[in-house]
């Protein structure tokens, strides 16, 4: 027998099928890896954090979570298994990658993976030590389906995109940053004999005024469509995505082919993608201008949209050096418990 552990949010929570929060049949995944050999070890993440449970030198399989309380916890909890000698799958790494396109990019470019060129900034005000040539992709780290993804043709549009994303100051916090500027008293604090008063609350009102970070990407014209691949152990799965008319942005337009001509060129950037980021799935997003060159816009790990595996008629397996496309049903939970199978026994 081989033993995994098999962890999960809430109520055996794993995504995703449907939408971000609804889980796979847990129990019917558990049932496949059984009947693939394994002894499955299934717990939620609090018994690991809390010492109810210490893998040690074991395989993890774990879940991911857009719920922002269990992405740090589930953060905390892969930090201490990996300490322990544990193998995550995915990667650390790639759980990084979640709800974060900036580290997105600096993994892709620790792997070697040059794609598209990229800035990522903490705050609008590192702009000024940049000559950004436009247009460019403005993206907020966090977001799907296009939400925070904006065409920028200037730094006018990037500071009005990001007028969008930053909380304003609310009118009991503007009353208290005009109180310390104009009504508070002459100060003096032992230690400190160049405080000033005035200067002070200048620098608490910059210290609490929301930031956020955000990526340019360079941008690729005259793109309407993309290639959403996924990958699960040998079984690759292709949906092309169209976008909307006057929008460069594809994913979220919900417009969708399942069935390509020669998609050859689409699965092998798949697979040399899928062999750089060694994780038992992947999902990637490739866009293709004009003279057929391919892109990496985003990828994941885990819980990522899988309307190519369940809309579509089937997947592409490689034999030899040609793809051959099977007509299949989507069965979901097999998929992953024999690709994740197909990835251990590699």
């Amino acid at each position: 027998m081989k033993d995994i552990y098999i962890l999960t949010a809430y109520d055996g929570f794993i995504g995703q099928t449907r939408k971000p929060w609804i889980s796979i049949d847990t129990a019917r995944f558990v049932r496949e890896l059984e009947k693939l050999g394994y002894s499955v070890h299934l717990h939620e993440f609090h018994e690991i954090v809390n010492g109810l449970v210490k893998p040690e030198n074991s395989m993890i399989f774990y879940t991911f979570s857009h719920r922002e309380n269990l992405r740090h916890y589930i953060r905390d909890c892969m930090m201490y298994l990996k300490s322990l000698g544990n193998t995550l799958i995915p990667s650390f790494e790639l759980f990084c990658c979640h709800e974060n396109k900036g580290w997105q990019e600096l993994l892709k470019n620790n792997l070697g993976i040059h794609s598209l060129d990229c800035h990522y900034f903490s705050s609008k005000r590192e702009l000024e030590a940049y000559q950004i040539c436009f247009p460019k992709v403005f993206k907020t780290l966090t977001g799907s389906n296009s939400t925070g993804v904006a065409l920028v043709n200037s730094k006018e549009d990037i500071l009005r995109e990001l007028r969008k994303h930053e909380a304003a100051p609310s009118l009991a916090q503007k009353l208290d940053f005009w109180r310390r500027k104009h009504l508070r008293k002459k100060k003096v604090f032992p230690g400190y004999p160049d405080y000033d008063l005035y200067r002070d609350a200048l620098c608490y009102q910059d210290y609490m005024s929301p930031e956020i970070p955000f990526v340019l990407q360079e941008f690729i014209p005259g793109l309407s469509y993309d290639y959403r691949v996924i990958v699960l152990g040998d079984r690759y799965f292709i949906s092309k995505r169209h976008t909307k008319a006057g929008d460069f942005r594809a994913s979220g337009a919900k417009l969708f082919d399942f069935e390509l001509q020669q998609p050859e060129m689409m699965l092998d950037n798949a697979a040399r993608l899928y062999a750089s980021f060694n994780a038992p799935f992947l999902s990637v997003d490739l866009g293709e201008d004009a003279s057929g060159q391919l892109y990496l816009f985003e990828y994941q790990a885990s819980h990522f949209g899988i309307n190519a595996i369940v809309r579509g008629n089937g997947y592409y397996q490689k034999s030899g050096k040609d793809w051959q496309f099977v007509s299949a049903k989507a069965d979901f939970e097999l998929f992953l418990a024999e690709g994740l199978d197909a990835w251990l026994a590699r």
